[in-house]
């Protein structure tokens, strides 16, 4: 084997970052929310203006009554009458990856930051000349190392926050055997042998790469489990899945050659968006525009700080939890399961290059009109990807927008300084409020290792 990669993953992270900053949490079922949770239980389950906000995290304990991440309040109210919601702080959990990362750069370069919460680490093989005795002592070198790592959590993040450590030769048998164990666990596949062992007794969307979708259609397909995978010839699963049906056919033989990406090496940003899911369902065009001006504002600021410009504006809306009509017209459907099934649209459109909040708004409230039946929704977003950067540029003689440069700079230094929105145009001085939430793979904050 020419790799060992560590993936270490934090348990329950949002949760346990909670409990170890509040002692009076510990032990108990927490949840953490996206917003606040004062008004989460306002209404009955069900009813029409039920806060949207869903769980962000459930700590251990709360996990043990069947509450998960992604489920919505009163559910996990339902499930576990006693928990706990505390509302997310996404500066603290950003401060606690911080600590953790600055512990991994000391056993290894090669480090990926695969999430808030999740990273890979490549450890550098021991100078043997047997290969036999090189697989076995580096095996026990990179336990060595886990251990180490884990005491270290302990010691400089907190008694409370634990990870689970999956150590194998590749990054998607490292991943599959972090999540074998939990909490705290640590588990190693040393070889493809023991990856198809495991492999034969986990579900297909165990590994990361198999989703609900591509897991029907593998079912479809009469491929219910990673053994019958293998006996698929690979033509077969090109056919059905085009160039994924390669990378489906190395999964069930344990095959992965994704390298590490270092932090140091970060892919370049292909998109930057924002979405907003309303406290109630709306179909007032007013309110609608409002808050798709100030997306459009947030992208533009977003692009502006990062010198870049966009000619591509997506927007896209879900419709309210029921359609009274049925499937809309061009709309796709989301089965999230009972309730909250819910339908949608989007679409997008090119316009000329820009970092202009109220061009990106143009483009994208023309699109939401065209593809809005005017029904009553509960999320709209937008995105602006087909980027470049902002310079070299070439220099314009026309003062109006010499001006308009000028005053986005004084815009973007007064709110940089003093928060979003302190400076905004006079159309939003109604506009409903809108805050970063935690984000899990660390959104697009000046996250600096």
């Amino acid at each position: 084997m020419n790799h060992i990669i560590l993936h270490i993953d934090f348990n329950s992270y949002f949760a346990t970052v909670e409990q170890q900053a509040n002692p009076r949490l510990r032990g108990k079922p927490i949840g953490v929310t996206g917003g606040p949770a004062r008004n989460a239980f306002a209404c009955e389950a069900g009813g029409d203006r039920l806060e949207r906000t869903v769980l962000g995290a459930a700590s251990i304990e709360a996990k043990r009554f069947g509450v998960k991440t992604g489920m919505n309040l009163w559910e996990a109210k339902k499930l576990c009458p006693d928990i706990i919601l505390v509302p997310g702080d996404s500066d603290k959990y950003l401060s606690c990856t911080t600590k953790f990362i600055n512990i991994l750069k000391n056993y290894s370069p090669y480090l990926e930051v695969f999430s808030i919460d999740e990273c890979f680490l490549e450890i550098l093989r021991l100078p043997f000349d047997k290969l036999r005795v090189a697989q076995d002592d580096n095996f026990m070198h990179a336990i060595s190392i886990a251990l180490m790592i884990k005491n270290r959590i302990k010691q400089e993040i907190g008694e409370v926050v634990t990870c689970s450590v999956g150590i194998s030769y590749n990054k998607l048998m490292a991943k599959l055997a972090g999540s074998l164990y939990k909490p705290d666990g640590l588990v190693v596949i040393a070889d493809e042998e023991a990856a198809r062992w495991i492999l034969d007794r986990v579900e297909l969307d165990e590994i990361c790469g198999i989703g609900p979708r591509i897991k029907k259609r593998l079912f479809n397909l009469g491929v219910k489990d990673f053994k019958t995978l293998r006996l698929v010839p690979q033509e077969c699963l090109l056919a059905s899945f085009k160039s994924y049906g390669e990378t489906l056919y190395n999964m069930a033989r344990g095959i992965d050659y994704n390298p590490i990406l270092p932090f140091y090496e970060r892919e370049e940003v292909k998109s930057i968006g924002h979405r907003h899911t309303i406290d109630h369902d709306t179909s007032d065009p007013e309110e609608i525009k409002q808050i798709l001006l100030k997306l459009s504002e947030m992208i533009a600021a977003r692009l502006r700080s990062k010198k870049l410009l966009g000619k591509t504006v997506h927007c896209w809306f879900r419709y309210g939890i029921s359609n009274p009509r049925g499937l809309i017209q061009g709309g796709s459907q989301s089965n999230l399961g009972g309730l909250d099934a819910f339908f949608g649209n989007g679409m997008q459109t090119t316009i000329k290059y820009t970092d202009d909040g109220l061009e990106i708004f143009q483009a994208a409230w023309r699109i939401f009109q065209n593809m809005w039946y005017k029904e009553k929704i509960r999320m709209v977003g937008a995105s602006v990807s087909n980027l470049k950067p902002a310079k070299p540029v070439n220099l314009s003689l026309l003062p109006e927008e010499n001006n308009k440069e000028i005053i986005y700079q004084a815009l973007d230094c007064i709110n940089n300084k003093f928060g979003n929105f302190t400076l905004q145009r006079a159309t939003l001085l109604s506009s409903c409020p809108m805050q970063r939430k935690p984000n899990p793979f660390l959104s697009d904050r000046r996250f600096k290792l």
